[in-house]
């Protein structure tokens, strides 16, 4: 989108320069009475003309197609616009013309649109096209007028050129420094409107849960009743003891939610801090276990685990039952019961990779999931996009991907390395 724009610009400033060339042209030749080669430079704003046609009808067909336009249809632009530029002053004075500097316009736009090398050689041509102009510069007469006037066009010379050199290096400085602030801008942006959404959301699943508690107390009640009413019947008294466990199952998952609630403000009140990873994992095992009874988790722990801190978070083991619920979907879907975990170490981080044995994350979806919330059948998007919200928050990084036998994410975690306390 940035190069297609500096192509418009170049167009526009293509056009205007045509018209303004044509309208010196013949002022210095009629007005002035100038001693001007009127045909031949009459005859290069003319094919500058049928160029800049061209290149708009092969622009907006570009547009209409939407087809992507690279660096090098700028840079073929801009040697276009040094050739015809080159040769109008060849035609009217060489380097004696006061307009020779304009020279300098290509290597402003290229400075500005291109990356480093393009502006170099572009920098270069334009250098080597004011040289031809003073080396085709016909000779003065010889004496103290005449070398004066060589020693003054040698002087322009360096002058362009070190005009040249600065206004690349400068110029593609301060655009560079530009983008960055920009892309910096935009992500934290982004940013905060994300963590306007987590606040949304929060605050929903926060209502939604106050909301289930007294519906949820008055079943557990009406449950105890049946369970009496159904003692000295053999029909209905497993269909009431079947219906505790999803009642404690709620219960305790209400519960965990007030839990985490009460430790994440707990959290903001205190500084960051550590907790060892064999708890973590030890959380994650038990609640995997609790949770999905039919599916086995292998966990490959590092060298040295118990000696190994991560950054605390309330939400950090949720965050990865998010993860591993996705991978139970996968492996229910192909008959599969296996998920592995694999800890790898590192100076400052701990690699985290999440197997299934599913069909795998499609293209798109690995493109968006984690990033935004995105339409799912079974709701996983919330919930990956809520596991990669916790894990940034700690500094952490997640990415998707696929292997031979199914499903992997990655997760790193940032860690600090403790020494056992010993008596």
């Amino acid at each position: 989108m940035l190069l297609q724009s500096s192509i418009r610009r170049v167009l526009l400033l293509r056009s205007v320069a045509i018209a303004l060339q044509l309208l010196a042209v013949l002022i210095a030749y009629y007005v002035l009475d100038f001693a001007l080669a009127l045909l031949p430079l009459l005859s290069i704003i003319a094919v500058e003309s049928l160029f800049q046609l061209l290149s708009v009808v092969v622009l907006r067909r570009r547009i209409h197609s939407r087809a992507p336009v690279g660096a090098a249809t700028v840079v073929w632009q801009l040697l276009a616009d040094i050739l015809f530029l080159t040769l109008l002053l060849m035609h009217s004075g060489g380097a004696t013309n006061a307009f020779v500097s304009l020279l300098l316009l290509p290597v402003m736009i290229a400075a500005v649109t291109l990356p480093g090398r393009l502006t170099v050689l572009l920098t270069v041509i334009a250098i080597a096209a004011y040289s031809a102009l003073v080396i085709m510069m016909p000779l003065h007469h010889q004496g103290e007028h005449g070398m004066q006037m060589r020693h003054h066009f040698i002087a322009m010379w360096i002058n362009f050129v070190l005009s040249a050199v600065v206004v690349a290096t400068l110029v593609s400085a301060l655009s560079r420094t530009l983008a960055k602030q920009q892309r910096a801008i935009a992500q934290s942006r982004e940013e905060q409107l994300r963590a306007e959404q987590l606040v949304s959301l929060g605050s929903a699943a926060a209502q939604a849960t106050h909301q289930l508690a007294t519906p949820l107390a008055n079943l557990a009640l009406l449950h105890d009743e049946a369970r009496e009413l159904s003692a000295d019947s053999p029909t209905l008294k497993p269909v009431v003891d079947d219906m505790a466990v999803p009642l404690t199952q709620c219960q305790r998952q209400l519960d965990l939610f007030r839990a985490r609630a009460q430790q994440l403000r707990d959290a903001h009140e205190r500084a960051p801090h550590y907790q060892p990873l064999l708890q973590l994992v030890d959380e994650i095992r038990q609640a995997f276990t609790l949770n999905y009874p039919s599916q086995q988790l292998h966990c490959q722990l590092p060298h040295q685990g118990e000696h190994i801190e991560i950054i605390s978070d309330p939400l950090l083991s949720a965050a990865v039952i998010n993860v591993l619920a996705n991978a139970v979907r996968a492996n229910e879907e192909v008959g599969a019961e296996r998920i592995t975990i694999t800890i790898h170490d590192s100076d400052s981080a701990l690699h985290w990779r999440i197997e299934d044995q599913g069909r795998g994350f499609s293209a798109e979806m690995q493109a968006s999931l984690g990033s935004a919330v995105i339409a799912s059948s079974d709701g996983f998007g919330v919930a990956l996009w809520l596991t990669n919200a916790t894990i940034e928050r700690i500094g952490g990084t997640l990415a998707l991907a696929n292997n031979e036998h199914g499903a992997c994410i990655d997760i790193t975690i940032p860690k600090r390395r403790y020494e056992a306390v010993t008596d």
